[in-house]
């Protein structure tokens, strides 16, 4: 995932936009052992680790040399992306704190890549406690920030001016 100018699309190819967003709740816990023990969350880079997946490994865990990516995200902070990738499925399989293997989760949400298109994939949007401790609950959902999206990115990457077509990343 680039922030770098992006090729149009070519046969077996395919450009994806989107974004992610971290949310930290704003209310500090009530639990005496988050207060003293828990991280802010604020602190934290969130980092977001994509497979591209096979038809024999829809989980993205068996093949060591399937294609991996990563995108880091700060919290309260909108990380916009556009990518040129193989056509195929991916998998944004779990996110993690940086730095802290043991804190973080899976997502299990996927998009696919269609040649020669330009696909927008909606804003993933992870919410996850002010303070964070092991164990700690997230959410995530997927919403449509299409225009705010496209607008922020059009002057970067000019391919953007071609025709975007909607294609939700899905939650299985």
């Amino acid at each position: 995932m680039t922030d770098k100018p992006i090729q149009p699309p070519a046969p077996g190819w395919g450009v994806v936009v989107g974004s992610v967003l971290v949310e930290a709740e704003d209310d500090p816990p009530d639990s005496w052992w988050n207060r003293s023990f828990g991280r802010n969350a604020e602190g934290f880079t969130y980092e977001f680790q994509i497979v591209r997946v096979e038809l024999t490994d829809l989980e993205g865990t068996s093949h060591p040399y399937a294609r991996r990516y990563q995108l880091d995200a700060k919290p309260r902070v909108e990380r916009t992306f556009v990518a040129r990738l193989p056509v195929g499925t991916y998998l944004v399989k779990t996110f993690r704190h940086e730095g802290l293997s043991a804190i973080g989760g899976d997502l299990d949400v996927r998009f696919s890549v269609e040649a020669g298109r330009i696909q927008y994939l909606g804003r993933l949007v992870l919410t996850v406690p002010r303070r964070v401790s092991f164990g700690a609950p997230y959410t995530f959902r997927i919403v449509d920030a299409r225009d705010s999206t496209l607008t922020k990115l059009q002057q970067r990457h000019p391919v953007l001016a071609g025709e975007v077509v909607n294609s939700p990343m899905q939650v299985q």
